[in-house]
């Protein structure tokens, strides 16, 4: 990349910053794309299973389109299959039915979706523009996540084609049984499904705020991937801040 290059992705570069506390990293984007009025997403509080309806307002019935139990049952993805038992395979099994779209958001594909992963939500809409939160429980997950994706800023109908994602600091204080806790952070494609951890080190003493700071941690995706930030432990609690950017490298060759 020569220099004026350079400057121009400057120019087209946008800080980014996220925080999160217990229970406000997101687990899944998911929108209603089908052709009917309404379409709602239910999670369910001592299953975990996520319920799919559609049609008229306040007369939705479920989505035959998507079915993920043996034997069948439609319009529900019962995540103690071994077929949905991942928030990958959710994801997917969603995107297989022409009437729904979801991305992952705050975590990766082979963390487990099953009962208690996410928060219960009753039946929300999803035909809404930037698609639905579905929102992860960190007593039951272990890590507080957060990703640096043009998603989350933009909403579910973006990707993140042509752009780099950069992490400059990160801030935690988690609550850890035995200071065992960590800080990962990966790098990802979602459109090719791959996953790759790119740092780890120590987290801070439980209850402890730690900052790594910006001299020395910069860290930059491959282009076209996102960043995840993850804190993790036996036991977690507490929150999570990134500061980031993300630069449009309008350029096929870099």
């Amino acid at each position: 990349m020569n220099l004026e290059q350079a400057q121009i992705a400057a120019l087209l570069s946008n800080k980014r910053g996220r925080f999160a506390a217990d229970d406000q990293d997101v687990g899944i984007l998911v929108k209603y794309v089908g052709v009917q009025a309404s379409g709602t997403v239910e999670v369910t509080v001592t299953t975990g299973d996520i319920t799919f309806k559609h049609g008229a307002l306040s007369s939705e019935v479920v989505d035959t389109t998507i079915d993920s139990a043996n034997p069948s049952d439609p319009g529900v993805i019962d995540v103690s299959e071994t077929n949905s038992n991942t928030f990958g395979k959710v994801v997917d099994m969603i995107n297989a039915s022409p009437n729904w779209e979801a991305k992952l958001v705050d975590c990766l594909r082979a963390d487990p979706s099953t009962a208690g992963m996410l928060l219960t939500m009753g039946a929300t809409q999803a035909k809404v523009t930037g698609g639905l939160k579905l929102y992860k429980d960190t007593s039951a997950t272990l890590n507080i996540s957060l990703a640096i994706d043009r998603s989350i800023f933009k909403g579910i109908e973006v990707d993140n084609a042509l752009w780099i994602n950069t992490i400059l600091s990160i801030v935690s204080k988690i609550t850890n049984v035995s200071d065992d806790n960590l800080i990962q952070i990966y790098s990802i494609n979602r459109v090719n499904k791959t996953e790759e951890k790119i740092y780890e080190r120590a987290g801070g003493a439980t209850t402890v705020e730690q900052v790594l700071p910006a001299s020395g941690l910069e860290l930059d995706s491959y282009r076209d991937d996102i960043l995840l930030v993850r804190a993790i432990g036996t036991a977690c609690a507490g929150y999570l801040c990134i500061n980031g950017k993300q630069t449009n490298f309008n350029n096929p060759d870099y």
